[in-house]
């Protein structure tokens, strides 16, 4: 891709002998984890760290997706090599960041982050024992003038110095993108239609970063630090609930010690989404991945996810992904 410099090979880990982490060609041969199709691999072993990097490139930009477990506390060093737009989606753990032409960020799981930038140099601090999951994407300039005629906002962020697009540093990631990201990580398509796949995903995640960012009239309240706590503890409840029926509302905020309204209206701020729509949208992904994985009959996986009804669990499951549970298993 011309303009476009090719994936990083390494990273200078700020060690006591300031060693290096060199990657090497491929996938490691035992290497079960999702798969970046059309991408280039590298992969590193060593007794410090167990890293893939997968990175497909495509016209005017490039997908990355990291696994990552480091056996010390460690800072990376690295750089950004490219001006351009930058978005990070963190699918597990979160780490901290800080870029030299933006700054500290701390990018939680399923938050993520999005900035324009010149090239520059990034620390990231990786804790022990940790795994990381993460898709980067990066948009060049020529791709973002696409979408100027309906995001005019836009004409700032390539004119101006190096900053945030969100206002906040850190946004939850709404149900569509992290459907996108999941898209993007199971291509069902062979390498003819692959990257037209790829053209069309990687523009409607932007689309959705933008409009989120542009567009969305939201009426923020201030919520105290030990409350938006509760609400984070809210969310932490509910996870335990994805294959289950869940509280009422209820019954959760009395367990959180915050008003309903308080409750309700605070997931919606902070987490981009209502209560129930979390909790579907977690629901239809877990059976998603248990169509995927598993050999459990259709009926068997709506109850596990407390549909007592298959013909209501199939309404639902093709509303959120366009087809039907036996059709995505067929495939």
């Amino acid at each position: 891709m011309e303009g476009i410099k090719p994936i990083l090979m390494a990273i200078e880990l700020t060690l006591a002998n300031n060693g290096l982490l060199v990657f090497h060609p491929g996938l490691p041969p035992d290497y079960s984890g999702p798969i970046l199709r059309g991408s280039i691999a590298v992969s590193a072993k060593t007794d410090l760290a167990d890293m893939v990097v997968q990175e497909f490139s495509g016209e005017e930009y490039s997908i990355r997706f990291i696994i990552g477990t480091f056996l010390k506390r460690v800072t990376a060093k690295g750089h950004i090599q490219n001006r351009g737009l930058y978005s990070y989606f963190m699918l597990k753990n979160g780490l901290r960041k800080e870029i030299s032409s933006i700054g500290k960020l701390h990018i939680r799981q399923d938050q993520y982050a999005c900035f324009f930038t010149e090239p520059s140099t990034c620390k990231i601090r990786f804790e022990k024992n940790v795994e990381y999951r993460a898709i980067d994407i990066f948009y060049s300039p020529k791709l973002l003038h696409e979408l100027l005629p309906f995001f005019p906002e836009l004409k700032a962020v390539l004119d101006a110095t190096p900053g945030m697009v969100v206002r906040d540093k850190t946004c939850w990631s709404l149900p569509g993108m992290k459907e996108i990201t999941n898209q993007l990580l199971n291509c069902p398509f062979d390498e003819s239609t692959m990257q037209f796949y790829f053209d069309l995903k990687v523009r409607e995640l932007l689309f959705q970063i933008l409009e989120n960012a542009y567009k969305r009239k939201a009426t923020e309240q201030f919520f105290t630090p030990w409350e938006i706590g509760k609400i984070h503890q809210a969310r932490t409840i509910l996870e335990d609930y994805v294959s289950k029926k869940p509280p009422s509302i209820k019954s959760l905020s009395k367990q959180v010690a915050l008003n309903v309204y308080k409750l309700k209206t605070g997931f919606r701020q902070y987490f981009n989404t209502g209560i129930f729509e979390w909790l579907l949208d977690r629901k239809m992904l877990y059976a998603k991945e248990l169509i995927y994985t598993t050999n459990k009959p259709i009926k068997e996986i709506c109850k596990m996810i407390g549909y007592p009804l298959s013909t209501n669990f199939i309404t639902a499951f093709r509303r959120q992904f366009g087809v039907t549970p036996g059709s995505l298993r067929r495939k």
